[in-house]
């Protein structure tokens, strides 16, 4: 069997898993609206999102076959001191997501992950010595002439789509870091989140 017909599956199967995960996201601030308008606060949503996602987090841990991976991360104490850090990261990420999209700032929230690829693209360039192409120099140039303009509409500077990008890049950086999957990486954060969102 060819190189190309083995691929093309593989392949296939990441797009379109890509496609669901940013369809997924893209529906998440409808949800969080309709729980606001049905009397939950954000720190009653984000309670749920932190409690219910270890359970969802375990359950992909164990079809991935990463139980014994977990244990090691959880284990060894520079792994797992790496995975608080971006657990709080993370966290710090998902409340302000939360607050914006249920208190009516949700384009400024917008704006922040559309930044975010910009800074990840810079964080790859100058700490990973990632090389940027041409086209990717000129793709990069149009979004932050988006991020300009939007920022112009919005009328005031993007501090919390500023506050989203950056969390979220810093937690890329470090997951990119860490020896551990993301499977095992979320399950831990997860861990970690839980007491917080318990309480």
């Amino acid at each position: 069997m060819s190189a190309t017909a083995t691929a093309t599956p593989t392949d296939g199967r990441a797009v379109g898993t890509a496609i669901a995960c940013y369809t997924l996201w893209g529906l998440l601030p409808l949800l969080f609206m309709a729980m606001a308008a049905h009397g939950f606060t954000a720190p009653e949503i984000l309670a749920h999102r932190a409690v219910w996602s270890v359970f969802i987090a375990a359950i992909v841990l164990l079809l991935a076959g990463q139980s014994a991976e977990a244990r090691q991360a959880l284990s060894n104490p520079r792994i797992f001191g790496w995975l608080i850090v971006s657990a709080l990261l993370i966290g710090t990420n998902w409340s302000l997501y939360v607050v914006a999209t249920t208190h009516h700032a949700t384009l400024e929230a917008s704006l922040g992950y559309y930044i975010n690829p910009l800074l990840n693209m810079a964080a790859g360039a100058v700490l990973f010595r990632e090389k940027i192409d041409r086209l990717s120099g000129l793709a990069i140039g149009l979004a932050a002439v988006g991020v300009v303009i939007q920022t112009i509409a919005l009328g005031h500077v993007p501090i919390i789509g500023l506050t989203l990008a950056l969390t979220f890049c810093a937690y890329a950086v470090i997951r990119k870091r860490v020896q551990a999957s993301a499977q095992t990486g979320l399950f831990v954060e997860c861990l970690v989140l839980l007491p917080i969102g318990a309480t």
